[in-house]
């Protein structure tokens, strides 16, 4: 498909839609205390970006060759199969195991992160305990559970753990990112009305440059409708430098809190995190930190449900990337979680060129929902880079983008949804120096998910 009918077609759909559909499962054999169930999630998607790089050209990351403006597609199938075995005094047994096979087309992503492929490998891959109604006068039903294998985990929003799996290298559906699980979970959770908890091990496959950790987390829930967090970190072992940072033997020590609704206003809520990074390993010394403050307020008795939000976030960066001190702040396994622009900042900017690292971020979303299936949106990015370098390369003003994405989310049904996407960024004087170019660059985008 040429870039001129690609780019209509996305403009005639842009008033479909994003937002997959959470997987749905379907039982295929249930006997007594027996149940087996399977699930099948799919996404195609069709990109186009135009003077990408601000004009600079896509550069791909295996060749070094500048490829010019990127348009490709993207798409996966993931069937899965899951067992659950419930006893009369024991809790409850589960396990689960899928595949994911996935391909690139045309020109690959407009990072250069991944070229025109296709694999398929191993997803999930787990079993675990539930402890049922075992522990229920003490804690209640499924207090405490237990489990180990392939498998995803997920703490609060996903700023620091969502996504085990980055989706490049010789891995193909950059954007979609269909694989999520860690290469090896360990979890012990326990979770009552008020108090939820998670003792953990984790390790990454090398897209992640086998980062090995354990950590624990703890939040207080039904606090303001929302809830208090705390987590920590340890890195017990990682080869990870990429874009100028490091993570071996780096602990990490965070306070967050979420949905917070004051007395009253239960159309007002807020989030906050603030985050302090520290160790020193094999790779060098670390010291650094993050932190953003958001609030976000519906009109939720309004027509269509109108609404606006705001964020204020600090990510810290190196002014001497080269020296073995390292004050770039590490968001580990960021994904996808809560809705656009959490957290990949920016369709353009934060899917390729920041990452979660030496950047003051402003953003401003509108969101309305004309209909309970479809849901619209508006999004403007302002980016500074917190020290005067871009991954190294020295820059002399941190003023570096500021980028609009307009959204549309439909759900056809409970299998079926849409997304739509048109955005556009221009480079400040930071992002210009860095890129050598000083083009607006536009993006669209079209995904279509099939979930059962």
């Amino acid at each position: 498909m040429g870039r001129l009918s690609l780019s209509k077609t996305l403009a005639v759909l842009l008033a479909c839609c994003h937002a997959p559909l959470a997987t749905a499962e379907f039982t295929l054999y249930e006997h007594d205390a027996f149940k087996l169930s399977a699930s099948l999630n799919s996404a195609l998607g069709a990109y186009y970006t135009g003077n990408t790089s601000f004009g600079a050209g896509r550069v791909d990351y295996f060749t070094g060759k500048n490829t010019g403006d990127a348009q490709w597609g993207e798409g996966f199938l993931k069937p899965g199969i899951f067992a659950d075995y419930t006893t009369n005094n024991a809790g409850h047994f589960y396990g689960g195991v899928s595949a994911v096979g996935t391909f690139t087309v045309g020109d690959g992503d407009a990072g250069g992160y991944t070229q025109a492929d296709e694999d398929a490998a191993l997803e999930f891959l787990y079993a675990g305990w539930k402890s049922g109604h075992l522990l229920e006068e003490v804690w209640g039903t499924d207090a405490l559970s237990l489990s180990y294998g392939r498998q995803n985990m997920q703490i609060g929003d996903g700023l620091m753990i969502w996504d085990g799996n980055f989706d490049m290298y010789t891995k193909a559906a950059y954007w979609l990112g269909p694989r999520t699980a860690f290469h090896r979970a360990g979890m012990v959770q326990y979770d009552t009305n008020n108090v939820h908890g998670d003792l953990f091990y984790l390790k990454t496959d090398y897209t992640w440059e086998n980062t090995e950790l354990i950590g624990l987390n703890l939040e207080r829930k039904n606090v303001y409708s929302g809830k208090l967090a705390a987590l920590f970190v340890h890195v017990l072992d990682s080869t990870f430098e990429s874009f100028h940072i490091i993570r071996d033997q780096m602990n990490v020590y965070s306070l967050s809190f979420s949905d917070i609704s004051p007395p009253g206003m239960d159309d007002l809520d807020f989030w906050g995190n603030g985050i302090y990074e520290n160790g020193d390993g094999k790779q060098g010394s670390i010291n650094a930190y993050g932190w953003y403050l958001e609030s976000r307020y519906v009109w939720s008795a309004w027509t269509w449900k109108p609404g606006v939000s705001y964020r204020y976030l600090h990510f810290s960066g190196d002014s001497n990337p080269d020296d073995s001190d390292s004050k770039s702040f590490n968001a580990l396994f960021y994904g996808y979680s809560r809705g656009w622009g959490s957290w990949y900042q920016g369709e353009i900017v934060g899917a390729y060129y920041l990452f979660n690292s030496n950047m003051k971020t402003q953003m401003i979303r509108l969101f309305a929902s004309p209909t309970e299936k479809l849901g619209i949106g508006a999004i403007y990015y302002h980016f500074d880079l917190d020290v005067n370098n871009y991954y190294g390369i020295p820059v002399n003003n941190r003023r570096f983008a500021d980028e609009v994405n307009l959204y549309a989310d439909l759900s056809v049904n409970e299998h079926l949804s849409l997304s739509a996407v048109y955005a556009f960024a221009a480079p400040d004087d930071g992002g210009k120096q860095a890129f050598g170019s000083n083009q607006t660059e536009q993006l669209f985008e079209m995904i279509l998910y099939v979930n059962f």
